[in-house]
């Protein structure tokens, strides 16, 4: 999202979450995805870890019971990392996260985040951070999980992609009362941006996920479902 740019242990070093996705230090950057399903049952623990890093130095540790640390000092914009865990494969049920979120200086976002293909979107639940970058288009608001969120789409063109360079959009549902620990109800997100002419496709991997660049900082997060 940034740039704008379930609990399996993702490990790719490419360009944002799972795929290289190199963006501009002013939009997006966030991954999730949906596989067709409304079934809101619970998931089976995270197992997946997301393991992104441009540069600069970050230190992640992912650990049992879908446990993860990151301690970074990325002082450039080009020093962009995502780590997080989660699920291969996404869905609708709620997720729960808690633990702390330090980011110290620079960008730091705090973020369900997944991409879904046909179409190919990637998207972010945003529930803290620190200076956050221009987000895009601002498409309304609603209500969920005790907060207001802000949703905005923002479109990409030849960026970087789970399906290499493409253009596509990017979904963001922004927290006004920042957490670093709750349930998000991904559902609701889906369905409000739904709502608004903004659909998902068949869902890739889900994370909670730690982004920042043009800082320092640490985090530690426990993901369950």
């Amino acid at each position: 999202m940034v740039c704008f740019s379930a609990l399996v242990i993702l490990s790719t070093i490419a360009t944002t979450l799972a795929t290289p996705v190199k963006r501009d230090v002013e939009l997006e950057r966030f991954v999730f995805r949906r596989n067709n399903s409304t079934d809101l049952s619970r998931r089976g623990n995270p197992t997946y870890n997301q393991d992104y890093v441009a540069g600069g130095d970050v230190i992640f540790t992912p650990s049992g019971a879908g446990t993860f640390e990151v301690q970074w000092d990325a002082p450039t914009a080009a020093d962009d990392f995502v780590v997080g865990r989660g699920w291969s494969t996404g869905g609708v049920s709620p997720i729960t996260f808690s633990g702390n979120f330090g980011a110290g200086s620079g960008t730091g976002l705090l973020s369900v985040y997944g991409w879904s293909t046909n179409p190919l979107v990637e998207y972010y639940v945003v529930e803290d951070s620190l200076n956050p970058p221009s987000f895009g288009t601002l498409k309304g608001s609603f209500t969920s999980d005790g907060s207001t969120y802000t949703v905005y789409e923002n479109t990409r063109v030849n960026e970087p992609s789970i399906e290499g360079v493409s253009t596509f959009n990017q979904y963001i549902s922004v927290r006004s009362s920042k957490r670093s620990s709750g349930t998000v109800t991904v559902d609701n997100h889906f369905n409000k941006w739904g709502s608004l002419g903004m659909s998902l496709g068949s869902l890739s991997y889900q994370v909670i996920a730690v982004e920042g660049w043009g800082g320092e900082g640490i985090a530690t997060q426990t993901v369950s479902n």
